[in-house]
């Protein structure tokens, strides 16, 4: 009789564990799919860390925590009765740790009302740190319980870090957009038609770094038969050098009518560079001015590299000008170059883009190729040259990238 009474309460004792413990695992349970749901309806982060502390406070009896969120820039969370203020502003204390574990006696010195460090780590990155304190848990049940903490606290922190990528992504939508909104901006800078008749010939190249560059040619030919064609070439890479290349052409196309002499031009250009960049940046430039009716070219070279005039098989540099534009309040020398073209003539301007070509061991491209390269074969346009040309830098590089925008404005004088 006795026996089977102790076997009643034994059976008794361990239903009611039993039932504790299916109480607690649907605590949990319910939990974590509020947390989930939360997530999926994408509630911000102080509704999800709502839900979290509603968690650990009522349901799992925690008087306090401490959460350190990495946010892009780690952030603090607290629960009732602690000010997250009181507490160090990043958790480099804790650097080191990736397991759960009890907090020494030096450890509560920095976090006094706190007993346990929880981590959550990923791939060896910390994402986020949750100290508690205040809790009365049986001790066969502590360490399911710091797990639970840790497993429902990486939910919250990945989902956190998902919803950082997806921000990101969205950022990098915008930044795509409007990258592309800019290049077609500056394409409409580039001349869509360039001189092709009895006495002229031109072609150009234009290829970016990224979608917008700081390279830059036009053409602009008056009424009296005359045209100024120009290259150029923004120190840095990207937007801001597209910016400034924008802006340089508008105050050359706006400066040119008024001073149609190269000279007084490439000064007051660059006055107009040093007002814009304040010697932060600078633009190298070759400017002709080619009257086709004789074939007289008048050109500047301001610390562009050397175009090449090629003459029955010969190759020539144009150096004759300046120092770069915009480094100077007043350019030291600026001399006016001049050549008289003849029949057959070509001019082939180009931007750094070119030199800076390499090979897979780092060679760069043989600048002295360019006299056969670039010379139009037989009755060849210089639009299937110019392409010859690219299609030989394309082959030479292999698989790199171009290191810099490249662009090339050709020339053909027929007389």
């Amino acid at each position: 009789m006795g026996s089977s009474l102790l076997d009643m309460e034994l059976q008794q004792h361990r239903l009611a564990e039993l039932q504790q413990q299916l109480d607690l695992k649907n605590v949990q349970l319910d939990a974590v799919l509020q947390l989930t749901q939360a997530i999926n309806y994408n509630f911000s982060n102080a509704a999800l860390f709502e839900i979290y502390g509603y968690l650990l406070s009522s349901e799992l009896r925690v008087d306090r925590f401490l959460m350190y969120l990495e946010e892009g820039d780690w952030c603090k969370y607290a629960s009732k009765g602690v000010s997250a203020e009181g507490f160090a502003a990043r958790p480099d204390y804790f650097a080191s740790c990736e397991q759960i574990k009890w907090l020494d006696t030096q450890a509560q010195l920095h976090f006094p009302g706190f007993e346990v460090l929880i981590p959550v780590v990923y791939k060896q990155q910390p994402l986020a740190y949750v100290l508690i304190g205040g809790f009365d848990w049986p001790q066969e049940t502590q360490k399911e319980l710091f797990q639970y903490i840790q497993a429902v606290s990486n939910i919250l922190a990945v989902s956190n870090e998902n919803r950082k990528l997806f921000q990101q992504q969205i950022q990098q939508q915008k930044i795509q957009q409007e990258l592309s909104l800019a290049a077609q901006m500056q394409g409409l800078l580039i001349p869509d038609k360039l001189p092709h008749d009895a006495q002229l010939e031109m072609s150009a190249v234009y290829l970016p770094h990224r979608d917008v560059g700081g390279d830059y040619y036009d053409v602009v030919k008056f009424d009296s038969g005359e045209l100024v064609f120009c290259v150029a070439d923004v120190s840095g890479k990207g937007i801001p050098a597209a910016l400034l290349m924008s802006n340089f052409q508008a105050v050359l196309r706006a400066l040119i009518h008024f001073h149609p002499n190269l000279r007084k031009l490439v000064a007051e250009l660059n006055k107009s560079v040093l007002n814009i960049t304040k010697g932060d940046k600078f633009i190298t430039l070759f400017i002709g001015k080619l009257d086709p009716r004789n074939g007289l070219l008048k050109y500047i070279n301001a610390g562009h590299v050397p175009p090449f005039l090629l003459r029955a098989g010969e190759v020539t540099e144009l150096k004759e000008g300046t120092t770069i534009l915009g480094m100077f309040d007043e350019l030291p020398f600026l001399h006016v170059g001049k050549v008289q073209l003849e029949p057959g003539d070509v001019l082939f301007t180009y931007t750094d883009g070119v030199t800076e070509v390499s090979d897979y061991r780092g060679r760069a491209f043989d600048m002295k190729q360019l006299g056969g390269l670039l010379a139009p074969q037989k009755e060849e346009s210089l639009h299937s040259a110019n392409k010859r040309f690219l299609e030989a830098l394309i082959k030479f590089k292999g698989d790199r990238n171009f290191a810099d925008d490249l662009t090339v404005l050709s020339l053909r004088y027929q007389g």
